[in-house]
């Protein structure tokens, strides 16, 4: 089986070889977001519906008109290239691993050896080559043939998105929490999840490593095919893993992002997972349907549940940066006799703020803007504590 897909996980980020030697590269964590967020079960229906299609059409035509039958296979091999340049214009731009499986894996389960000149003119069509609409007959049974094994795709993708899912859900918990939580929730899964220990050992065998050197996002490769490597630039070096199986890939990617504690949260409105840009991110930035120019975090930024998220984490920093002012302020309080007075004082700037953000007047972000300072800067005895 070839090798569709090479993808790296390194510092964080998502490396994925694509056709033209190019490597896309995104945040760690982007591919299983993305992958949640297909509805594997709309595709599954939208192909099927196109099998029974022909199914029913060919019924009702009579074996004894050969020209009306002729003209529906050639009319049914239009439809069916409409439904591949549609499932690419849907998939493809989501993410690189997704162009993959349709211009690649899905497109290469029609091949074979002995291609007749039809079939090669449809691939063609297909791949954008010759015009679109073009007039070819092509055999239905291939096509029928092909489509089942696109949903067989379909299927396995949606299984084990119920499945990603499911772990994550038990993985990230509510929030963040402290460093290590993540790996101690991924650790009592692999301990306790006998589904999931399955899910790896019938998967991880897919996975194959590979080393490539890039430069400025472009692959070269020992056999020369992307072209010499040019002087004087800076190479990056990044293990990949080969595989056919966009599953094994998946699985690989959850483990990853487990063991270097990237969080995920469902989004407080859709309820759909995206990465946040901090703490009391609790909403994503995915259009909100039936509300034009309207997003998750446009609606949600207000709500009692965005206040309350941003509320208790503003209580956790002001008592954390209070605690490491005042020891500050007793160990210099000989040197500098007014040093507690100044630390009173600057526990009610803190709480002035700490009203404003629980009055929804000012942000999170606001607040840790202005009160996350070092002692020094607070107390204002910059020059002793350096």
């Amino acid at each position: 089986m070839p090798s569709y897909y090479e993808m790296s996980l390194e510092n964080k980020r998502e490396y994925v070889c694509q056709n033209n030697f190019s490597v896309a590269e995104t945040p760690l964590g982007s591919w299983l977001v993305i992958f949640l967020d297909v509805d594997w079960g709309a595709q599954i229906e939208k192909t099927e519906h196109l099998r029974e299609e022909r199914i029913c059409a060919l019924s009702k035509i009579s074996w004894k008109r050969e020209k009306q039958e002729k003209q529906w296979k050639v009319e049914y091999g239009q439809r069916v290239a409409s439904w591949y340049h549609g499932l690419k214009a849907e998939l493809s731009e989501k993410h690189p691993l997704l162009k993959i499986l349709v211009e690649q894996q899905i497109r290469n389960q029609l091949i074979n050896v002995n291609m007749t000149d039809e079939e090669l003119q449809y691939m063609g069509v297909l791949d954008g080559t010759r015009e679109y609409g073009t007039e070819i007959l092509i055999s239905h049974m291939r096509l029928q043939k092909w489509l089942g094994c696109v949903v067989e795709i379909f299927v396995q993708l949606q299984k084990y998105q119920k499945d990603l899912a499911c772990f994550l859900d038990q993985v990230m918990g509510d929030d963040a929490g402290k460093r290590g939580d993540i790996l101690h929730r991924y650790a009592e899964l692999q301990y306790k999840d006998w589904k999931y220990r399955v899910w790896v050992e019938n998967n991880y065998q897919a996975l194959s490593p590979r080393f490539h050197l890039s430069c400025n996002h472009k692959v070269y490769s020992y056999t020369g095919i992307a072209g010499p490597v040019p002087t004087g630039q800076n190479l990056e070096g990044h293990v990949y893993m080969a595989t056919d199986s966009l599953v094994a890939l998946t699985i690989w990617e959850f483990d990853m992002v487990c063991a270097q504690e990237v969080f995920l949260r469902r989004c407080a409105y859709c309820n759909r997972y995206f990465q946040p840009y901090s703490v009391v991110s609790c909403y994503c930035d995915r259009p909100v349907e039936g509300k034009e120019g309207k997003t998750c975090k446009n609606i949600g930024a207000m709500s009692k549940h965005q206040q309350k998220v941003s509320r208790d984490e503003a209580k956790k920093l002001y008592r954390r940066v209070c605690n490491r002012t005042q020891m500050a302020a007793h160990r210099r309080k000989e040197q500098h006799p007014d040093i507690l007075r100044r630390y009173n004082q600057v526990q009610l700037y803190g709480k002035e703020l700490l009203e404003q953000v629980e009055e929804g007047a000012m942000t999170f972000e606001e607040f840790q803007e202005k009160f996350d300072k070092r002692p020094g800067e607070l107390l204002k005895y910059r020059k002793i504590f350096k």
